[in-house]
C-alpha cells in the first residue's frame, strides 16, 4: 500500500467519524463505527507495510554505503608494473605518512575485494593470502637470479 492510500483511509475514517457524531439511530451509528474501524485497519496495515519497506531501504542503503567505503580504500593505490612485467598496487605518494608507510597490495586479491598486503624481498613481492608472486628486480639483478627466486 502506498502512502496516499493510507492517508485516504485515515481521511475517510475521519469523515465518517464526523458524520457519525450526529447520528441518532443506533444501527446507523454501529454501521458508521464499523466503517471507521475498517478504514483505520486498512490504514494501519498500509503503515506496517510501509514501515517494513522503509526498514528494507535503510538496510540496502547501509549495504551500499559500506560497499562504496570498501571500494574507496582502493583509490589510494595505483597499478604499477615491475621491471619483469608483473603487477602490484602501490600506495600513492600522496597517502604515504609515518603511520602509513609505502607498501603494495595484491592486484588479484583487490579484484576479489580483498585488501591483502604484499611482502617484499630483494627480488619478489608475495601475497600471503592468494600466494601471487610478482617478480621485482632492482637494476643490476640478472634474470638468472630471478629464476632462482
Amino acid at each position: 500500500m502506498e502512502i496516499g492510500a493510507s492517508v485516504t483511509a485515515v481521511k475517510g475514517a475521519l469523515d465518517l467519524a464526523r458524520s457519525a457524531k450526529d447520528v441518532n439511530d443506533r444501527a446507523q451509528l454501529n454501521a458508521a463505527v464499523s466503517d471507521i474501524m475498517d478504514k483505520l485497519t486498512t490504514a494501519q496495515s498500509g503503515l506496517f507495510e510501509m514501515q517494513h519497506q522503509y526498514q528494507q531501504l535503510i538496510e540496502e542503503n547501509q549495504r551500499l554505503h559500506q560497499a562504496l567505503e570498501k571500494e574507496a580504500r582502493f583509490d589510494r593505490y595505483r597499478k604499477e608494473e615491475t621491471p619483469q612485467g608483473d603487477w602490484v598496487l602501490s600506495l600513492k605518494e600522496d597517502f604515504v605518512t609515518p603511520d602509513e608507510p609505502p607498501h603494495s597490495i595484491c592486484p588479484l586479491c583487490r579484484e576479489e575485494g580483498r585488501y591483502s598486503l604484499m611482502s617484499r624481498n630483494s627480488s619478489t613481492y608475495r601475497c600471503g593470502f592468494c600466494k601471487y608472486v610478482a617478480k621485482y628486480a632492482p637494476s643490476g639483478i640478472s634474470d638468472e637470479v630471478l629464476r632462482k627466486a
